[in-house]
């Protein structure tokens, strides 16, 4: 059950302000105020200064995508002391030069929002600040001294916000003098910090703290609901892997105007975890409860369970983690999910899977530069990882007569690296399996993840005795967009889009697209010689894919 509340005395750690504690390594007291009438935020910090005379701050102007960071940077004084103040740019730094018997600086700064009209997509990671609320991050919210210790104890002070002023974060909800001690330098840098006319909806799972911030008035569901799903979401997870040592993790979900579509943002901090939702109904809140199973599950898989290599074992951080999105879920019934729900994922994921053009290409391809710049292989080890550990699991649970799962090696990775601080590696996970799979795991794993070979899922539901139709529908948009996507450079003969009307050199100017989706219309507006035109297809071609039905039978023999 959850409950509506003002958390207070969350973690013992969270103790007094620095005007309380004059021992702590860094200051910071933080106080709305209006410039010219613009609302911003003034960051007092006091700080040791450096003997040499010029005492460095880290402050990134590019960050998560973010450019000209600097541009939210107010008036910059040093108070105690007689100096100069400068930007560094390029090298993300604020430089403080002073006497150099200064002991202790007294240092203020301004931080302002620097876009205007309402938040979109393109600036739900810069600064949010206006009179009604605030929304930042801690690398473009506080700066940090360079040459320090990598743990430190951090005072925050926020009494100067009027009462009934939210103040909530990474560290707890509503404390209004907080002291971090022992704070590690790079947690303390992912950590998120909202204020203002947030909602907070708290709860507990075996005593420990969990909360929910929002604000605004949802259009596509109650937050009492989403609450409800994050509660069902972190108590199964913490479950599966026995672990409910976190005493405190709160999301943070603020949302932003969108007339067409959904769309959301995610990202993992410390303690917490931020989200950005498109405010309308085409967003549904099945959407998150994907969101916050997959994402959340980071907090073991990726974080916990580390990757030797990060792209080279996407296949397992991404892609496993995308099939226990689907599996516990459904699981665990979360929004009344199950069965049915597990098999229209898997469906899904082999059909995109098979559809992708670089289906078979192999694992030494998704790399950094192919991972981050080309959408077909950003996706790929989801997709394949997943189907992967979609096959492993029923093949597991087949030969042990259902005495064991993947689940069993997912425990077992985990143990290992709790006891031995284990990496993830092909040679590891090889080793692992092979206590499940057999001797002959070694040449399967070279075939299908190596090599990049699908997994014979005809071969796999036919030894199950699944249901299943082995032609089906998958995804082809049948055309490509020239480099600044107006027209249409390229078109395959006979596809939908083709069979439509649609025809190399018209000029685009409306889209509608539902990229990866077989069940939403491509709608195109173009032009061609002078005449408007408007086309509608479903993105769909006839292939060997095998989709299992969703039958009763189907969802018994698979365990649901």
């Amino acid at each position: 059950m959850f409950k509506r509340a003002l958390l207070t005395g969350l973690l013992a750690i969270f103790l007094f302000a620095c005007n309380q504690n004059p021992k702590a390594d860094i200051c910071y007291t933080i106080t709305p105020v209006k410039v010219d009438s613009v609302s911003q935020l003034k960051i007092h910090m006091s700080i040791p200064a450096d003997t040499s005379g010029v005492t460095t701050l880290s402050f990134p102007n590019e960050a998560w995508g973010e450019e000209n960071l600097y541009n939210t940077l107010g008036d910059m004084h040093l108070l105690n002391v007689e100096g100069v103040v400068e930007k560094d740019a390029d090298s993300s730094r604020i430089v403080l030069m002073h006497p150099k018997d200064t002991e202790q600086l007294e240092f203020e700064y301004f931080l302002k929002q620097d876009f205007e009209g309402e938040l979109s997509t393109r600036a739900v990671y810069r600064p949010v600040i206006n009179q009604d609320y605030f929304h930042l991050f801690s690398h473009n919210m506080f700066m940090v001294p360079k040459n320090t210790k990598d743990q430190l104890d951090i005072s925050l002070d926020w009494t100067g916000f009027p009462k009934e002023y939210t103040i909530h974060n990474s560290f707890g909800s509503q404390e209004r003098e907080q002291l971090l001690k022992h704070m590690d330098k790079e947690l303390f840098g992912t950590a998120i910090f909202v204020g203002g006319d947030f909602r907070v909806l708290s709860g507990e799972i075996q005593g420990n703290q969990i909360s929910l911030a929002t604000r605004g008035e949802w259009i596509p569901f109650q937050e009492e609901d989403v609450f409800q799903v994050l509660e069902q979401t972190l108590t199964c997870q913490r479950n599966f892997w026995n672990d409910h040592s976190q005493a405190y993790f709160t999301v943070t979900m603020q949302p932003f105007p969108q007339e067409t579509g959904s769309s959301f943002q995610g990202t993992g901090l410390t303690n917490s975890f931020a989200t950005s939702v498109s405010n309308n109904d085409f967003t549904d809140i099945e959407q998150l409860v994907y969101l916050f199973n997959h994402e959340l599950m980071h907090n073991w898989i990726g974080h916990t369970i580390k990757n030797e290599n990060e792209e080279e074992q996407y296949w397992f951080s991404e892609g496993f983690t995308e099939y226990y999105t689907f599996k516990n879920i459904a699981t665990n019934k979360i929004n009344g999910l199950s069965g049915a729900f597990y098999i229209h994922e898997i469906n899904r994921t082999i059909r995109d899977l098979y559809a992708s053009p670089v289906v078979e290409a192999p694992n030494a391809d998704i790399n950094y530069e192919n991972f981050w710049g080309n959408r077909d292989y950003s996706k790929l080890p989801y997709w394949r990882g997943a189907v992967f550990a979609f096959y492993l699991d029923q093949k597991i649970r087949e030969t042990s007569k259902g005495k064991q799962s993947l689940d069993d090696v997912m425990h077992q990775i985990y143990k290992d690296v709790k006891a031995n601080d284990q990496k993830l590696t092909h040679a590891y996970f090889i080793k692992v399996m092979q206590k499940f799979f057999g001797d002959d795991f070694e040449a399967f794993f070279q075939k299908h993840i190596e090599e990049g070979t699908k997994v014979d899922l005809y071969g796999l539901f036919d030894e199950l005795g699944l249901e299943y139709d082995p032609m089906n529908d998958v995804y082809e948009l049948g055309f490509t967009f020239t480099e600044d996507r107006k027209g249409v450079q390229s078109i395959v003969e006979g596809s939908a889009a083709w069979n439509a009307g649609l025809r190399e050199g018209d000029e685009v100017f409306s889209r509608s697209i539902w990229q990866g989706s077989i069940d939403h219309k491509v709608e195109l507006g173009v032009k061609r010689n002078g005449k408007t035109l408007e086309f509608a297809f479903y993105p769909i071609k006839k292939a060997m894919v095998p989709q299992l039905k969703e039958t009763e039978s189907n969802i018994k023999k698979l365990d649901f």
